[in-house]
């Protein structure tokens, strides 16, 4: 007969086995690609820039991380993806400022909750929104634009943005309030379709990523009035900021977080982490960023979680003043 002592032996080593086998894969971390939600359409500068951290991620990690696009919903939907996947490392994704902290005041119900739904990674980086209009548009400072605006009257001034709650939209809601404009938004599905319908001459001006609109500023397909941050920035150091056009205050940097579902274990979430700072110490990769119009910020999940503590409560002022709300 067998012994009770060797039944449960067996039957414990039976149970621990399944322990085990997810211990050696944790330890194994990755085995196999990465898979990085972006929430946005390809091309855009979240896309362009998360683009150039999966390269670098996979060199760093051993292992592909491929690009998942998931636009919708001013990147609702992609991050909202990022909540729902398994917490097991191989899936992680970019937020913008938006799906972080302004979409908790304008949108009526959020499929999930940036301040207690995710694993916090790392904070990525920062870009400008710049302040932009056709080149027949006669102003050359931020006090002739809102003259101009002010004279063609309450909403016969048309701005375009790649949605409702994209930094594009809060910028300028923000230079709404500030200085009292009545504007008419028309939002595009993308970035890129707004740019072409500005130089087309179909919308009279926007605000847009700097890396997304540093070609069409190059070429002159478009004219640079301002840009968003407080302090000059190095990609435009002749473009003078909002605040020296006689708008103060206005400070809007557009920033993005690096994200993984909640849940995720310790050693996996350290190990982005670290990986995130170490890249963010490569010359040649804050180069590439300085060159696309970004700054490389890669700090750890502290920094972004204290970014997002500040600017929920801001934004919250912001789309309350405005009156906006999305359903």
């Amino acid at each position: 007969m067998i012994s009770r002592r060797t039944t449960l032996a067996v039957l414990g080593g039976a149970l621990a086995a399944p322990a085990l086998r997810a211990a050696s894969a944790q330890s194994a971390w990755p085995n196999r690609p990465i898979r990085m939600i972006v929430p946005f359409p390809p091309g855009g500068s979240t896309d362009v820039l998360a683009r150039v951290i999966g390269e670098y991620l996979s060199k760093e990690l051993g292992q592909t991380v491929v690009i998942e696009n998931r636009p919708g919903s001013a990147g609702n939907v992609g991050v909202n993806a990022i909540a729902r996947a398994e917490p097991d490392g191989y899936t992680i994704g970019v937020s913008t400022i938006g799906p972080l902290s302004a979409h908790i005041e304008l949108y009526r119900t959020l499929p999930f909750d940036p301040r207690t739904d995710f694993t916090y990674i790392a904070d990525i980086y920062e870009i400008p929104n710049v302040l932009v209009v056709n080149p027949s548009n006669p102003v050359k400072t931020v006090q002739e634009f809102i003259a101009w605006a002010k004279e063609k009257g309450p909403g016969k001034v048309s701005y375009g943005t790649p949605g409702l709650g994209t930094t594009a939209h809060l910028s300028t809601e923000f230079l709404s309030r500030k200085v009292g404009l009545q504007l008419l938004h028309v939002p595009y599905r993308t970035g890129a379709v707004a740019v072409q319908d500005l130089i087309a001459g179909r919308i009279d001006f926007m605000f847009d990523n700097l890396p997304t609109i540093t070609g069409q500023i190059q070429g002159g397909t478009i004219k640079p009035i301002a840009v968003s941050t407080a302090r000059r920035w190095g990609g435009l150091p002749n473009v003078p900021t909002m605040i020296e056009g006689g708008v103060p205050d206005f400070d809007v940097t557009s920033w993005s977080g690096m994200l993984a579902p909640k849940g995720l274990p310790a050693d996996i979430a350290k190990r982005l982490t670290d990986a995130h700072i170490k890249i963010g110490r490569d010359p040649a990769f804050v180069k590439r960023f300085e060159e696309m119009g970004a700054t490389s910020t890669m700090k750890g999940p502290e920094a972004l979680q204290a970014r997002m503590a500040t600017e929920i409560p801001r934004w919250a002022e912001v789309v309350k003043a405005s009156g906006a709300k999305v359903d």
